[in-house]
């Protein structure tokens, strides 16, 4: 019984020592659970107010601004088309006037070989032909060779020329392999006009011919008869020219339509190339003026609209440690709409500079051609000239601008600025509230500095952009470079220009220098047999050349002033104003590449001066 008892009493030990270690260890699972759910419930309490926080943020957020740009947004898009505008528009006006020099090419040509044929002509004639008969036979020839020469010619036009012109641009863009097309509207154009021109000069050549009987057609035509010319009563300079000279402006006279022919001939060629150099000039300076001359600043910061104190700061900051800037001017800048009946609305950049006083160190206001500088009026606006050209504009007129919001604003005109790309309205913080209802906001910085390197603008513009307070950066020089890479394409134009115009002055030249030859031959015999040396024989012919040719070229630069001026007004875009100037060298180029072609011709017709058959040509026909 005791052993039982004892055993009894070491389980109960047992039962209760293993009774108060679970009621231990419950207690301890219970604080647990306690210490777990009152973090959970903190959480709980902490994701709550977080959630009502952010339903409040949800309903105090305004909807947001969604802005669809199309491609015409791309800068290299719009520059590409403006680049094409150019070239579409030069393109309307060069054909017209080739097709002038293309009629005198004809006319001189065809007046050549009517001129050849004469003796044939008297013989159809003598034969019983009708007229219509003889000049059928040089239609023919003149509607076979202008279609002919059609065929190559739109060859060359849908092939060559294109993909020159299309190569030099892809330097600039990175464009696919041309894809040339054939137009047949284009080619029917031309073509009618090729053959309307060979053909009208032909049937009046012939015409003209025709009129004579078939007796003197057989024969050689009779030298023309010389007479006084207006040069002999003036006694003080005819008493002064060497027989020489007389015999050189008797001869000049003699042969007037020839004369007029050499001298409309070498006019256009001058005026072509002339215009091709003129042209370039245009371009060129666009990029002086603009970014040197009227826009004096050397970069521009464009700031983000909600920019933080501290990145305003730190900005100041940045400008401030930068010993190179030597000036700044903080400006307002806001982009509307010019609108008015009848004109294409344009986009206006309103140019509001904080402090008026300053504005000339950044950008000159004044007119084109005067130095002296347009203050800003404190009541009005000062508007750029092609805006001013678009919209008729001048001092007391109104224009109207409209903002995003569709509403409408009247700035009265109080002067008329120079600027050559975009259009322009510059005016006052003070006149700016007064039309607009609220102050001027800077949004832009313009800077001055004294280091222009493009490894120092690269490293600034990388110090600018990395502040919060910096939207863009732009330079000036960066412009000038893109103008740069357009005007080497240019020159493709203007080599394509001047290959043209060379080809059209050599055809007339040589054309009107052989009928002057084949016309005289008689007379070129007479003198060879006199004792005339070849130079000498050669030299006769070419000093009224080189008279015709200068005179050429005096004409040529006043019709070349007159078409690049019309290039120019055709040209130029509404955003845009090209240079008027053409610069002195271009009529030197111009003058000097006449001559040169004009040479050439000279130089080739020589060989055929020394090679005069005197005996054919001297002996009778009678």
């Amino acid at each position: 019984m005791a052993a039982a008892k004892q055993e009894g009493e070491a389980r109960l030990a047992k039962a209760k020592t293993e009774l108060a270690q679970g009621q231990a260890e419950y207690e301890k699972g219970l604080n647990k659970y306690q210490k777990e759910k009152k973090d959970a419930d903190q959480k709980i309490a902490n994701g709550e107010k977080q959630l009502a926080e952010g339903k409040d943020e949800l309903n105090n957020l305004k909807l947001p601004k969604f802005y669809v740009m199309d491609r015409s947004v791309n800068p290299g898009y719009t520059e590409y088309s403006d680049n094409a505008d150019r070239l579409a528009a030069i393109a309307t006006v060069f054909p017209a006037f080739f097709f002038l020099i293309a009629a005198l090419v004809s006319l001189t040509t065809m007046t050549r070989m009517v001129e050849e044929q004469r003796l044939q002509i008297g013989t159809l004639k003598a034969l019983g032909y009708s007229n219509m008969d003889v000049m059928k036979k040089f239609l023919v020839y003149s509607t076979l060779a202008s279609i002919t020469a059609s065929a190559a010619g739109l060859a060359i036009g849908f092939t060559l020329f294109p993909e020159i012109i299309y190569n030099a641009y892809s330097t600039l863009y990175n464009l696919p392999d041309v894809r040339t097309s054939f137009y047949m509207s284009y080619s029917i154009i031309s073509v009618l006009v090729a053959v309307l021109c060979t053909t009208l000069t032909a049937s009046i050549a012939v015409r003209f011919e025709l009129k004579s009987n078939a007796s003197v057609l057989m024969r050689p035509r009779a030298p023309k008869s010389g007479s006084r010319i207006l040069l002999e009563r003036i006694d003080v300079i005819w008493r002064r020219l060497s027989f020489i000279g007389k015999v050189t402006a008797r001869n000049l006279f003699r042969y007037k339509q020839r004369m007029f022919m050499t001298v409309c001939g070498v006019a256009g060629c001058t005026a072509l190339i002339l215009t091709g150099f003129g042209l370039k000039d245009s371009i060129a300076d666009i990029a002086p003026l603009q970014y040197g001359k009227i826009m004096k600043y050397n970069a521009a910061v464009v700031f983000q609209d909600d920019s933080s104190k501290k990145a305003f700061e730190e900005y100041n900051k940045l400008i401030a440690d930068t010993p190179e800037i030597t000036g700044q001017l903080n400006v307002t800048q806001e982009v509307m709409l010019a609108k008015k009946k009848g004109v294409n609305n344009q986009d206006v950049n309103l140019f509001i500079p904080e402090q008026a006083d300053a504005l000339n160190d950044f950008v000159a206001l004044k007119e084109r051609g005067q130095e002296k500088v347009i203050p800003l009026p404190s009541d009005g606006v000062i508007v750029s000239e092609k805006l001013a050209k678009l919209f008729d504009l001048h001092a007391g007129s109104t224009l109207t601008v409209q903002n995003k919001n569709n509403e409408s604003f009247d700035l009265k005109v109080e002067g008329i600025t120079e600027n050559y790309t975009m259009h322009y309205v510059y005016m006052t913080p003070q006149y700016y509230e007064q039309v607009f209802g609220k102050p001027a906001v800077v949004n832009m910085q313009l800077l001055t500095f004294n280091k222009v390197d493009p490894a120092w603008e690269d490293q600034f513009s990388e110090r600018l952009t990395a502040n919060p307070r910096v939207a863009m950066v732009s330079f000036t020089s960066g412009v000038s470079d893109a103008f740069n890479d357009t005007m080497d394409s240019m020159n493709v134009v203007v080599v394509v220009l001047i290959i043209s115009a060379a080809a059209l002055a050599f055809v007339v030249l040589y054309n009107l220098t052989n009928i002057n030859v084949s016309e005289r031959i008689r007379e070129l015999s007479t003198i060879k047999v006199l004792g005339f040396y070849d130079k000498e024989v050669t030299m006769y012919i070419y000093r009224e050349n080189m008279i015709l040719t200068v005179l050429g070229i005096i004409v040529g630069n006043l019709l070349g002033v007159l078409l690049h001026r019309f290039v120019l007004q055709t040209a130029e875009m509404d955003e845009m104003m090209f240079s008027r100037t053409i610069h002195a060298i271009s009529y030197g180029y111009a003058a000097a590449l006449t001559l040169l072609f004009s040479g050439i011709v000279m130089v080739s017709m020589h060989y055929k001066l020394k090679h005069i058959d005197m005996i054919e040509a001297l002996k009778s026909v009678e």
